[in-house]
């Protein structure tokens, strides 16, 4: 066991085991089933595992006492649902609304009688499930990566916590042809990357405002359920549109990003409270709050 690592070594230990589970899972569908599209869920299971192993193998601080780490599930964060569900909606309807206006793209209007009823009825659903599989991205990315990358500021460690989350799709962007395998990659790839990092900050900033992961799982499933629903209304009508709007979108990457700017600025600090077993040697406490340190 590695019992005395520094938050920031075990954060670089988390991280380089995730990356390669990830890889070794997309190489494993890729000689099997490589017209196998399950190995995107498989994919998504990889930080769960890789926060466990760490928790129970090589840290071993999962095991009871002041060490257990709840990693943001404890704590609802209710205040903020409302918000993490909603927000989605009017960053991804101004961003596919200026690709309609501009003529890249048209909105397709649903014809069949009680579209609306099964249009909601499909969105709830894409909803639950999505939520189902990013629980174990947020358990790791932000339940486990984000409090450890702490020491470098808050602000740093939310915004690197969204790139590293974005470059641990990379295995299976490069690997299979299940994710963002349209568009040219040279400017796919760097546009993904820079919106994961903007939205990251979102889900990060939530997490740390509210002490719980909750918020940042609804805001993630959310986004994913709402993108669903535009593309089924939208028609493309330029090879440029794939460029403007999506996950490689630099107009949805615009909108995400003056938002979370927006959010980095204003919204609360982060809570007192911290997470148990997040303390390192190099941090410094408030004597007169000992559940607060001095990294801001």
């Amino acid at each position: 066991m590695f019992s005395n690592l520094s938050n920031l070594k075990k954060a670089a230990l988390f991280y380089g085991l995730v990356m390669a589970l990830t890889l070794a899972v997309v190489l494993i569908f890729r000689l099997v089933m490589p017209q196998n599209d399950l190995v995107i869920l498989a994919h998504m299971l990889m930080p769960l595992l890789a926060t466990l192993i760490m928790l129970f193998v090589f840290t071993g601080d999962g095991y009871g006492g002041d060490g257990r780490l709840p990693l943001g599930l404890t704590r609802s964060g209710w205040q903020t649902w409302g918000l993490a569900l909603l927000l989605p909606l009017p960053i991804l309807a101004v961003s596919y609304g200026l690709a309609w206006v501009s003529g890249t793209a048209t909105f397709v209007a649903p014809t069949a009688s009680g579209w609306l009823p099964d249009l909601l009825i499909k969105l709830v659903i894409n909803f639950l499930i999505i939520a189902l599989f990013v629980v174990s991205e947020e358990i790791g990315f932000r339940g486990y990566l984000l409090p450890r990358l702490r020491q470098l500021g808050d602000t740093q460690a939310i915004l690197l916590s969204g790139f590293l989350h974005g470059v641990w799709h990379l295995p299976l962007i490069f690997l299979t042809s299940f994710y963002l395998a349209e568009g040219n990659p040279w400017l796919t790839i760097p546009l993904f990357l820079l919106l994961l990092t903007a939205a990251g900050a979102l889900y990060g900033k939530l997490s740390l405002a509210t002490g719980s992961l909750w918020p940042g799982v609804i805001l993630y499933a959310s986004f994913n359920a709402f993108l669903g629903l535009f593309i089924t209304l939208t028609m493309m009508r330029s090879p440029l549109a794939i460029y403007l709007v999506g996950e490689s979108g630099v107009v949805t990457l615009g909108v995400t990003a003056v938002v979370a700017l927006w959010f980095m600025q204003r919204w609360p600090g982060t809570k007192v409270h911290r997470w148990a077993g997040l303390a390192d040697k190099s941090e410094s406490v408030n004597p007169a709050n000992p559940l607060s340190t001095g990294t801001k």
